[in-house]
């Protein structure tokens, strides 16, 4: 595959003959002849210069013929000189998103607020503005904030604890200590781990030291010490936040879904919450703020190295969840960037009443 570098070298001619195949490509899914880039070009290019054009892209790497006469495709570099031409004025083309997009979704996130079906609503949102697969993951508890903690003696040297969050959010378990101690006792040890721990998220309150509560040795701190040893799994926050997916449909209709192997590869990713909720984590890990388009070849992920899929940073209450849109490489990308900047920019801003 061409580096950066060798892609900076693209003269004009290349840059606009490439781009015509990949725009035509993307509307009619088929491979472009020279002659049909010659009439999109509208200049006075003959076949002749487009050909030998369009054979020097394919000896570069960026476009491939799947027979004999037939036109060009573009491959996986192909894909991406002209998705890094498109992000390169991205400062500009934010202000050209399709028709009446921004005001769906600013309506779509409104409805889905408050709703128990909320991430699917997002994640049907987000489909239908990018005509692909629209995935949601939201926030792991690990970040979610401890506002207080309560704890209840249940005999035996049983507690139950309670931790509630800042999402009204509710942890419970049972922990066991070593000995059985007064109702009082528990209840002010309780109130002590809420004044240390309060404010920490879920992943600072499980790694802070015990010893940290027990400042003066008396019964509650020696109790809130033990509770916050024992109930080290209850505060470790490592429950999986909520994924959902919709736009099946959208993406199976495309022509690269005819053949089997797409398409049991992308029924594995999607038989697999937890599958598809690391999958989205190892991409957005390898990206500063989170954004990332993977074309093909590109992804380190065995599975979608047939698709190309877009990952982005959101805010979900408060905290950082992750929407994806997964499709061919043949994607609509300039739609595709637009939804997913709209959704990212409406679920950021502050939330207006939910409509009915």
């Amino acid at each position: 595959m061409p580096t950066s570098s060798q892609r900076a070298k693209l003269d004009d001619r290349s840059l606009a003959v490439l781009t015509a195949i990949v725009r035509l490509n993307l509307e009619t899914g088929r491979p472009v002849s020279s002659g049909l880039v010659e009439r999109s070009l509208q200049r006075a290019v003959s076949s002749a210069t487009v050909r030998n054009v369009m054979k020097r892209l394919e000896d570069g790497g960026y476009l491939e013929q799947p027979h004999t006469s037939a036109g060009r495709l573009p491959t996986d570099a192909g894909y991406r000189v002209f998705v890094d031409r498109l992000l390169a004025g991205w400062a500009l083309r934010r202000h050209e998103a399709p028709a009446g997009m921004e005001d769906q979704v600013r309506q779509g996130v409104r409805r889905a607020a408050g709703s128990q079906d909320r991430m699917k609503l997002l994640a049907g949102l987000l489909s239908r503005q990018t005509d692909s697969l629209g995935i949601v993951a939201g926030p792991t508890l690990a970040e979610a904030t401890v506002q207080r903690i309560e704890c209840y003696g249940r005999g035996g040297g049983r507690v139950l604890m309670v931790v509630i969050l800042d999402d009204a959010a509710v942890r419970t378990g049972l922990v066991t200590l070593p000995e059985d101690l007064p109702e009082q006792v528990v209840a002010a040890a309780g109130r002590l781990l809420s004044e240390r721990l309060a404010g920490r998220t879920l992943r600072e309150a499980a790694a802070a030291e015990p010893q940290a509560v027990d400042l003066v040795e008396t019964p509650v701190t020696r109790c809130a010490a033990r509770l916050a040893r024992a109930g080290r799994e209850l505060l470790r926050g490592s429950d999986a936040g909520e994924i959902q997916f919709d736009g099946v449909a959208s993406v199976l209709v495309a022509p690269e879904f005819q053949e089997p192997g797409p398409l049991r590869a992308l029924l594995r990713f999607l038989e697999s919450p937890e599958a598809m909720r690391d999958t989205l984590a190892q991409l957005g890990a390898r990206t500063s703020d989170g954004f990332g388009v993977w074309i093909g070849r590109e992804n380190p992920v065995d599975g979608l190295r047939c698709f190309t899929v877009m990952t982005r940073r959101v805010a979900l209450d408060g905290r950082t969840g992750m929407v994806a849109v997964v499709g061919p490489r043949r994607m609509p990308y300039l739609r595709a960037l637009h939804g997913l900047d709209s959704l990212r920019r409406e679920l950021a801003a502050p939330m207006g009443p939910p409509l009915n």
